[in-house]
C-alpha cells in the first residue's frame, strides 16, 4: 500500500472538492428530496404477489383497489409496529358480510378466513356490517395472508396510512 504524505491528500482531497464537489451536493440533495416524499419498501412474505414497492408518502386519498402502506393497532400484531402493504378490498359505506368464513364486499367474494394460523392458534372471523366512514378492509391475495378478514386485524382507520404504495415488482 503507497503511503501519501498528508499535504499531497490535503491538496488532492481539495482539488477534487473543487471540480466534483458539486456533483456530491446535487446528489445529496436530489436523494434527500426524493426520499421526502418516497419510500421503498420490501414484502418478506407471500401475502401479495410483488416483491418491491416504493411508497407515496402521505398520500392518504386511496381508493378500493389502490396498494397501500400501513401500521395496525399493534395489539393485532403482539405488541410490535410493523409496516404492512396491502390492497384496498372494501372501502367507507360498503358492507362486509361473513358467511361461513367466506368474506364479502357489497355481496362480492373477496376473501376465505382460515380456522388457524400456520402456528395452530384459532382465528376468528371479522363482524358482518357496514364499513364506518375512513375505514378500510386491508387485504393480502395469499390465502395464509393476515388482514382484515380475522377480527383481531381488524378494519385499518384511514389515520393509520402511511402512504399509497406503488408496486415495482
Amino acid at each position: 500500500m503507497i503511503k501519501t504524505h498528508p499535504r499531497v491528500f490535503a491538496r488532492r482531497l481539495r482539488t477534487h472538492i473543487a471540480k466534483c464537489g458539486w456533483i456530491w451536493l446535487l446528489s445529496f440533495l436530489l436523494i434527500s428530496l426524493f426520499t421526502h416524499f418516497y419510500q421503498p419498501a420490501v414484502n418478506r412474505t407471500e401475502s401479495l404477489p410483488f416483491t418491491l414497492f416504493l411508497i407515496e408518502r402521505g398520500e392518504k386519498n386511496l381508493s378500493v383497489g389502490d396498494y397501500a402502506a400501513f401500521s395496525p393497532k399493534p395489539d393485532s400484531v403482539g405488541g410490535f409496529e410493523f409496516t404492512f402493504v396491502k390492497e384496498i378490498a372494501c372501502g367507507p359505506g360498503q358492507r362486509i358480510e361473513a358467511i361461513n368464513r367466506e368474506i364479502f364486499c357489497d355481496g362480492k367474494k373477496i376473501a376465505l378466513a382460515k380456522t388457524h394460523s400456520k402456528r395452530g392458534e384459532p382465528l376468528d372471523v371479522i363482524a358482518s356490517g357496514m364499513i364506518p366512514p375512513d375505514h378500510y378492509f386491508m387485504r393480502g391475495t395469499h390465502p395464509d395472508s393476515y388482514d382484515s378478514r380475522y377480527a383481531k386485524f381488524g378494519l385499518i382507520d384511514r389515520c393509520r396510512f402511511s402512504g399509497k404504495a406503488h408496486p415495482l415488482f
